[in-house]
């Protein structure tokens, strides 16, 4: 695990964009291809807007979301239904409104779930196009965050069985945290099976968060970043001071 730490908003984003392009650099650069996976929420956004940006073949490149917002909460709108890929809190939408509104990459290279479907469906349609994803190589690079409480992807403390079962690609999770109650995310497995990870970490208490889990003895049911420090090949952690 290699730390580095950013000493303002601008080079937290600039590093962000540099950690990114050097690993899409090396998985092209080991199979003339890279599968991407991304998260969403407020941290990665200037990120993934300046990534677009930068002079990269996105032909060869393939993306997939680690998680989805699916259903408000009921306390959060009158009338809750499934977030609609232009709704504010869709993490599709903000993809699309800031890496794809620069980088050319093909739409059949652009892999989604389908929030229109209800959720059991939702989460087999998932399963399924990420199989096909991954039928031949895993993700070469995943970006993740890490919430106040320990989560990743939408693997909220303490896991399931089902979520740290090497048997599920995708599961509907919930929290009652966040505005957004139920969520479409990647297993555990699926997350830890990238190549590459970055974790992007920024303000003091998401610092404070994770030397909590680096002091901690508890397991990835508790800290489920725990997994990928067990079994990626190589994890990079950028923090603000």
């Amino acid at each position: 695990m290699k730390i580095l730490n950013a000493n303002s908003d601008h080079d937290f984003t600039s590093r962000g964009v540099e950690l990114l392009k050097a690993s899409i650099d090396r998985a092209i650069s080991k199979r003339n291809h890279c599968t991407l996976g991304l998260s969403g929420g407020s941290t990665p956004r200037p990120i993934y807007e300046e990534l677009g940006k930068t002079d990269i073949d996105w032909e060869k490149i393939s993306i997939f979301l680690i998680d989805e917002r699916y259903t408000l909460h009921p306390s959060a709108v009158s009338g809750a239904g499934y977030v609609p890929p232009d709704d504010k809190f869709s993490n599709q939408g903000m993809v699309k409104d800031t890496l794809l509104k620069h980088a050319r990459i093909p739409h059949s290279q652009i892999y989604f779930p389908e929030t229109s479907l209800n959720i059991p469906d939702c989460v087999q349609a998932y399963t399924s196009v990420l199989k096909d994803l991954f039928s031949e190589w895993l993700p070469d690079v995943v970006l993740l965050g890490m919430g106040k409480d320990g989560h990743i992807a939408s693997l909220f403390p303490p896991l399931s069985d089902d979520a740290v079962s090497d048997e599920h690609f995708t599961l509907h999770a919930t929290t009652d945290v966040f505005d957004v109650h139920d969520r479409i995310t990647l297993s555990l497995n699926v997350i830890g099976s990238a190549s590459e990870h970055i974790l992007i970490l920024k303000g003091a208490e998401k610092r404070r968060v994770f030397e909590e889990m680096m002091e901690s003895s508890e397991d990835e049911r508790r800290w489920p970043l725990k997994r990928i420090l067990n079994s990626s090949e190589r994890v990079t952690v950028l923090l603000t001071n």
